[in-house]
């Protein structure tokens, strides 16, 4: 079967929901005039990017202003379009995937199953929650950012049998603290990560990134800043690994006609652990000490509480 899909790669600015929404849809608008059926947008696209309790801010409920912005433009253009939001759910805040159609009520959902690093301060994991959708295009599969390093991400992905998979990203560089190789090989590893994911699943991978600069206080380090650059590099590949194409820096998006259906899956082991892409002891520490000390303070917050009531009572 042939799918047209587009993948978005936009700024996105920190509580400018209305800013972000004008930018995006100016990407899709054009996504649709080439074709696309299945269009994805970057983690947090709409919501901004930071490790700071002002994120909660932006937090909304699983068919809030996202979703209703979504379907609007889904029922206009007859299209399919996913990205995350940061959705308050009772007490908590989530990392959800949200996709959307043009059909009534079409709403498909994945939690992001662990926070990665900072992001602990501000989410919780969904843990194993479903990632892969029936839905009238195909069997769509979705790992969101940091979870596809992890193996339970892609038992999960291997398990549903997808015809094609969605990573939206908010991933910047790593920041200037981290040794030159781990900065290195993160970038190294991001790139390859869709061949990793086509040549496992044997499907192909849609990926969608962030453009700009990415500017963040550092969780419980006082006046110390992250400050570096989104990565970007939004790209579509062949179920093969083969890059279609990609993005460099910058606003923009790719539309590709692509094969997708059902094929058998490779049956290739997962490596030993918990890990599936290969960072190194140092990066792997650092990533789990700050997971461990935000889920700490996550638990703890009564900030986190109070916000997350503000936002279900709207």
């Amino acid at each position: 079967m042939k799918l047209t899909v587009a993948t978005v790669q936009m700024v996105s600015y920190n509580n400018d929901f209305r800013g972000n929404c004008v930018r995006a849809e100016e990407l899709i608008n054009q996504a649709v005039q080439k074709g696309a059926q299945l269009i994805l947008l970057p983690e947090f696209a709409l919501a901004g990017y930071v490790y700071e309790d002002s994120i909660w801010d932006m937090a909304e409920t699983l068919k809030g202003r996202t979703y209703q912005w979504m379907r609007s433009l889904c029922a206009r253009h007859k299209v399919y379009i996913g990205t995350c939001i940061l959705e308050a759910n009772g007490q908590d805040f989530s990392d959800t995937f949200i996709l959307a159609g043009p059909g009534q009520d079409e709403l498909w959902q994945h939690r992001k199953i662990e926070p990665a690093s900072y992001e602990s301060f501000f989410f919780k994991g969904g843990g194993k929650n479903t990632n892969v959708f029936k839905t009238p295009l195909g069997r769509i599969g979705v790992a969101i950012c940091f979870d596809t390093s992890k193996n339970q991400a892609v038992a999960a992905l291997k398990q549903g049998r997808p015809d094609i998979l969605l990573i939206p990203y908010s991933c910047p560089e790593l920041p200037w603290f981290c040794l030159p190789q781990d900065r290195k090989t993160w970038v190294d590893l991001y790139l390859d990560t869709p061949k990793y994911f086509a040549r496992r699943l044997n499907v192909p991978v849609v990926t969608a990134n962030k453009a700009g600069s990415f500017d963040s206080p550092i969780p419980w380090l006082p006046g110390l800043t992250l400050q570096s650059d989104f990565l970007a590099f939004s790209s579509i590949a062949e179920r093969s690994g083969k890059s279609r194409s990609k993005l460099r820096r910058g606003p923009g998006i790719l539309v590709e006609e692509i094969e997708v259906g059902p094929e058998e899956v490779p049956k290739i082991p997962l490596p030993e652990g918990r890990w599936f892409l290969p960072y190194s002891w140092t990066l792997k520490l650092m990533m789990d000490a700050s997971f461990m000390l935000g889920r700490l303070r996550y638990r703890l917050s009564p900030g986190r509480r109070q916000a997350a009531h503000r936002v279900t009572r709207r």
